[in-house]
C-alpha cells in the first residue's frame, strides 16, 4: 500500500542525519529493491533512502529502517510508460549505443511516518535533486555497455600488398557494385576483397552464393570489406584467415588504393552487427518458433524469466538452471520466504546470500510472471544486484562482454562455497554437483601403476571428432556430423599414452593414462566441449556437431574402483613431480594432467602451460585455454620467468555418492560461433506438467522441440 497525501512536512523532514547528498561517485540505487525483484518499472515504484541511496520498496521499507533506525526518509522513483515511436533507430550488436532518457515520477516520502509529501521540503531539496539527478546504476557500473565492441587487429592487414585496382578510373566500388564472378547477378551485402579489389558475394544465409570466400580458398588473399559499410569511423572487415571480424590499422589508405575517400564515405549497407540485431531481435516471443509450431507462454512460480541488461544471458541461464534444482528451493525459499534476509543486518548489496534469496524467491514465488500483467514489462527479474555482488572483483565476469556460462557456472560455484550459507548453516546445495575423478597412470616398462583422484563439478567430455576435418561453410542439416553421448563418454575414459621417464624404473617409457569416474554425484552437470583450439590460426573456434543426448542416463559402467588385487603401485609423487623434459629446464607439471590436455589435441606447450596457470586443474585448464585468445602472446611474454608448479591440496570431504542412474532436468544451449560471442537460453523440465520450457531472458514457453542434439551443458539428476 503506498502512504498517504500530505501537505505539509513531518519532523523527520528537518533532521540531518536522514538526509544527505549523493556525490558524483555514489551508486543511487532507484532501479530496484534491494530485498526483492521489484522495480521502479512496477507500480508503486521504488523508494530511495536519502541516507544511504539504497532502493526498497514500500514492502521492505519496515526492514531497511529497522537495521536503520534513522534512514527514515526517502525519494520514491517510479518510471513511467514509454511512448511507442513508429520508427526505431537502427541498432547493432557491437555498439550498444545511446539509450533514450526514460522519464520519471518522483516525490519525497516519510518512511516512519508513512506519508507522500505533495512538495519537496525546503530541508530536502538538495538530497532529492541529487538523487533524481543521478544516473541509474546501470550508467555508473556497467563499464563499456555503450561503447563498440572492440574487434582484434588483423595481423595479415598490418604488411598487406595490394595489386593494381581493377576499377577503370572515376569508377568507385560501392554497396550497388555487382559480383565480379561471371553469371552471378548479386548486388547486395557484397564483400571487396583487399588485396586485389575482386568483390564477391556473401554466404547463402545472407542471400548470395558465396563467392566472397570461394575467391579466398582459390587464392589465399586474407580479407575483405563488405561495401557500403564504409564510413570515416571505420568499416567491416573480415579476415578469412584469422576467421574473424577484425579492425584494419591501415584503413584509410587501403580504401584510397581502391578509390574510397573515407572522409566523405556513407554508409549505404547495414553493418554485420545490424543484420546480427535483425536477426536475433526476430526471437520475438509471440513470432518464436521452433520448425514452424508456435511457443505456448508459460506463468507461475518457476516460469519467470530473466531480463538481459547487456549480455547478461550467460549468466541467466545458469542461474535458471540452479534454481530449478528442488535442493537450491529448498534452501533459498525456505516456505517461500527469505530466512536468511529476515535476520541479515549487513548491507544487502554487500551480502552473497541475501542477493541469492532476493534472486530465487523472485524466481519462485510467481509474482513477476503472471498472464494478467499489463504492461508486461512488469515479468521478468533483473539480476544487477546479484551480478555485481558475484563478479565485482573478477575482471571478465564484472565486464559487460559476453562470456562462457560453463566457466561462469564454475566460478559461480565456487563463489558460493566460499560465500553463502544457507539459513539452517548445515546444508550447502552447491556440494551436490561435486564427484571424484581417477586417474590411472601405468608405465610400459615396469607395468608399475599410480592413482591419483580429483575433484571435479562438472564433467567436461570431448567430442570424439577431429576438429580439423570438419566440413567448412555451410553445411546441411544431414550432413553435420553426428554422434551420440555414449561415444564422448567413451572418449573420455579411452586410454591416452605419452612418452616420459618413469618414476618407478627410472627409465624413458610410455605412460597410459586412462580416466574413469569413482563417485557419482545428486547433480552431473555434463559439459560438450564443443570450443576447440585451432593452432593454425591460434583461434578457438566451436564444432558444429551433433551430440545425441537421451533424457535417461545409466554411467555405471564408467566408474573407477581404484587399485585391484595384483597391481603394483608406483612410489608416492616426488615434492617436484617427474618433468617431462628436465633437459631443456622447464617447469615440471603433473604427467597425468599433461597427458588429459594433450589427449584433447592441444599442443604441448600450450597445454603445459595452461595447467601451471590453473593448479594443475584439467578442466580449468582447458577452459583457461579456450578464455584466453591471446594465449601465444601470453606465453610469450611469460617465458622470462616460469612460476613455481602450485600443488594440489587433498579434500578431506567425502563426496556424495550413489547409483549412477540419471534423468535429464535443464541444459543450456548456446548460439553463436564461439563462446563469447552470440547468445545463450536454457530449457528446464517443469516439474509440475513435465514439460520442457525454454527461457529466453525473460521469456518463457513450452518448447515443442528441445535442442537435445545442440546443448553445451547438460544437467543430470539421479534417478529416484
Amino acid at each position: 500500500m503506498m502512504y498517504q497525501q500530505s501537505n505539509e512536512a513531518c519532523p523527520h523532514c528537518w533532521d540531518e542525519a536522514a538526509l544527505r547528498y549523493p556525490s558524483h561517485s555514489t551508486c543511487v540505487q532507484k532501479e530496484e529493491c534491494a530485498y526483492c525483484c521489484y522495480t521502479c518499472r512496477h507500480e508503486n515504484g521504488v523508494l530511495v533512502c536519502m541516507t544511504c541511496f539504497a532502493g526498497v520498496c514500500v514492502a521492505h521499507a519496515e526492514k531497511h529502517m529497522a537495521v536503520n533506525p534513522t534512514h527514515t526518509m526517502y525519494t520514491l522513483v517510479k518510471e513511467l510508460p514509454e511512448e511507442k515511436k513508429e520508427e526505431e533507430q537502427v541498432r547493432d550488436v557491437y555498439h550498444l549505443g545511446v539509450v533514450a532518457a526514460k522519464t520519471y515520477q518522483t516525490a519525497v516520502c516519510c518512511g516512519a511516518c508513512k506519508l507522500r509529501f505533495q512538495a519537496v521540503p525546503d530541508f530536502a531539496v538538495e538530497s532529492y535533486t541529487g538523487i533524481t539527478n543521478a544516473p541509474v546504476p546501470g550508467a555508473q557500473t556497467d563499464d563499456g555497455m555503450g561503447a563498440a565492441f572492440v574487434k582484434p587487429q588483423c595481423p595479415h592487414l598490418i604488411c598487406l600488398e595490394q595489386a593494381a585496382s581493377p576499377f577503370a578510373a572515376g569508377v568507385v566500388p560501392s554497396s550497388e557494385s555487382k559480383c565480379s564472378v561471371n553469371g552471378c547477378e548479386c548486388r547486395s551485402n557484397n564483400w571487396m576483397c583487399l588485396t586485389c579489389g575482386a568483390i564477391g558475394c556473401p554466404r547463402p544465409e545472407s542471400g548470395g552464393q558465396g563467392h566472397a570466400l570461394r575467391h579466398y580458398k582459390e587464392t589465399g588473399h586474407p580479407a575483405s570489406v563488405k561495401l557500403g559499410t564504409v564510413t570515416p569511423g571505420g568499416a567491416d572487415f573480415y579476415c578469412y584467415s584469422c576467421d574473424d571480424d577484425v579492425s584494419d590499422v591501415h584503413f584509410a589508405a587501403h580504401m584510397a588504393h581502391f578509390g574510397i575517400n573515407v572522409a566523405t564515405s556513407k554508409k549505404t549497407a547495414k553493418t554485420m552487427g545490424e543484420m546480427m540485431y535483425d536477426y536475433t531481435s526476430q526471437f520475438d516471443f509471440n513470432k518464436i518458433t521452433e520448425s514452424g509450431m508456435d511457443l505456448k507462454p508459460m506463468y507461475g512460480p518457476g516460469r519467470t524469466g530473466i531480463y538481459n541488461i547487456g549480455n547478461t544471458c550467460y549468466i541467466a541461464s545458469v542461474v535458471q538452471c540452479l534454481v530449478a534444482l528442488k535442493a537450491f528451493q529448498d534452501s533459498f525459499y525456505v516456505n517461500k520466504s527469505c530466512v536468511h534476509q529476515q535476520a541479515c543486518k549487513l548491507n544487502p548489496y554487500d551480502c552473497r546470500t541475501c542477493q541469492v534469496e532476493r534472486l530465487a524467491s523472485g524466481l519462485l514465488s510467481g509474482d513477476f510472471s503472471k498472464a494478467a500483467h499489463e504492461p508486461m514489462k512488469w515479468n521478468g527479474v533483473g539480476l544487477r544486484s546479484f551480478k555485481k555482488v558475484f563478479a565485482q572483483q573478477h575482471p571478465e565476469f564484472s565486464s559487460g562482454l559476453q562470456q562462457d556460462a560453463q566457466e561462469y557456472f564454475l566460478y559461480l560455484l565456487e563463489e558460493l562455497r566460499r560465500h553463502v550459507r544457507t539459513a539452517t548453516g548445515t546444508t550447502y546445495p552447491y556440494e551436490m554437483f561435486d564427484f571424484l575423478i581417477e586417474h590411472r597412470l601405468q608405465c610400459s616398462n615396469c607395468r608399475k601403476v599410480r592413482y591419483t583422484k580429483e575433484k571435479e563439478s562438472c564433467l567436461s567430455l570431448p567430442i570424439p571428432v577431429d576438429p580439423l576435418r570438419l566440413p567448412q561453410g555451410d553445411v546441411k542439416d544431414e550432413d553435420r556430423p553426428r554422434c551420440q553421448l555414449s561415444d564422448c563418454f567413451a572418449s573420455l575414459v579411452a586410454p591416452s599414452e605419452m612418452a616420459c621417464r618413469c618414476e618407478a624404473c627410472g627409465q624413458p617409457a610410455v605412460y597410459t593414462s586412462t580416466t574413469k569416474i569413482v563417485s557419482f554425484p545428486d547433480i552431473l552437470p555434463v559439459y560438450i566441449r564443443r570450443p576447440y583450439f585451432d593452432p593454425q590460426t591460434c583461434t578457438t573456434k566451436k564444432m558444429n556437431v551433433y551430440v545425441d543426448v537421451p533424457e535417461t542416463v545409466q554411467l555405471e559402467a564408467y566408474r573407477g574402483h581404484g587399485a585391484s588385487a595384483g597391481e603394483a603401485l608406483m612410489p608416492p609423487p616426488a615434492t617436484a613431480r617427474a618433468p617431462l623434459a628436465t633437459a631443456s629446464g622447464q617447469t615440471p607439471v603433473d604427467e597425468v594432467a599433461l597427458v588429459s590436455v594433450i589427449s584433447m589435441g592441444i599442443d604441448m606447450e600450450v597445454a603445459r602451460y595452461a595447467l601451471l596457470q590453473t593448479n594443475m586443474n584439467v578442466e580449468r585448464a582447458v577452459d583457461y585455454i579456450f578464455s584466453h585468445p591471446n594465449l601465444v602472446e601470453e606465453m610469450t611474454a611469460a617465458e622470462a620467468g616460469q612460476p613455481a608448479p602450485p600443488t594440489v591440496p587433498e579434500d578431506p570431504r567425502v563426496m556424495t555418492d550413489g547409483p549412477a542412474q540419471y534423468q535429464l532436468v535443464s541444459m543450456i544451449s548456446h548460439i553463436g560461433g564461439g563462446a563469447k560471442t552470440g547468445h545463450y537460453v536454457c530449457h528446464v523440465k517443469d516439474r509440475e506438467t513435465g514439460k520442457w520450457l525454454l527461457f529466453n531472458d525473460e521469456k518463457v514457453g513450452i518448447s515443442q522441440e528441445p535442442p537435445f542434439l545442440m546443448a553445451s551443458i547438460y544437467f543430470f539428476e539421479r534417478r529416484k
